[in-house]
């Protein structure tokens, strides 16, 4: 999903750029349209009659002539702009799309290892309760029998010296 997102986010800022350069190329040539065409309404009144109507026709054609040729440039230009940083643009996702496919790698194995561990953790719980138990086993036949003893002693001591004042 992230891929297709950064993609599309991608595609979108790639139409926006162009839109945006087609959008100057137009705003380039209203100027021009309106330059040209102020330029002949000065010429002409400045002229004042019908030659210099004819000059202003002949410089319209002349000027038509040019600003289409720098109009074809400008737009030629903004093609080649968008083309590279189309092309920028592609590189860049198709860097990150890279990045992407090697880090859903290390998670998928980061998966596996952990799925693997969490079996031997299981049993080393297990493990560790039965050793629990073992200990407090042994704890208490240690303490059983060091108390067995003592008793033992208790007894030896009493039927051998015959002590009257203990127990009885």
């Amino acid at each position: 999903i992230f891929q297709r997102l950064n993609i599309t986010s991608t595609s979108l800022t790639i139409k926006l750029t162009i839109m945006s350069t087609v959008k100057d190329g137009i705003r380039q040539r209203r100027n021009r349209k309106i330059k040209s065409s102020r330029s002949e309404l000065l010429n002409s009144s400045k002229d004042g009659g019908s030659s210099g109507s004819s000059r202003s026709k002949n410089a319209s054609k002349i000027n038509k002539g040019t600003s289409a040729v720098e109009e074809a440039q400008s737009i030629t230009s903004s093609l080649i702009r968008t083309k590279n940083m189309m092309k920028s643009e592609l590189e860049r996702v198709s860097h990150v799309s890279s990045a992407i496919d090697e880090d859903g790698k290390t998670i998928e194995n980061t998966k596996e290892e952990h799925l693997g561990m969490s079996g031997s953790v299981k049993g080393a719980k297990g493990t560790l309760g039965k050793m629990k138990r073992l200990e407090m086993e042994d704890s208490i036949i240690f303490w059983s029998s060091v108390g067995f003893f003592y008793m033992v002693v208790l007894y030896v001591m009493w039927t051998r010296i015959r002590i009257p004042f203990l127990l009885w």
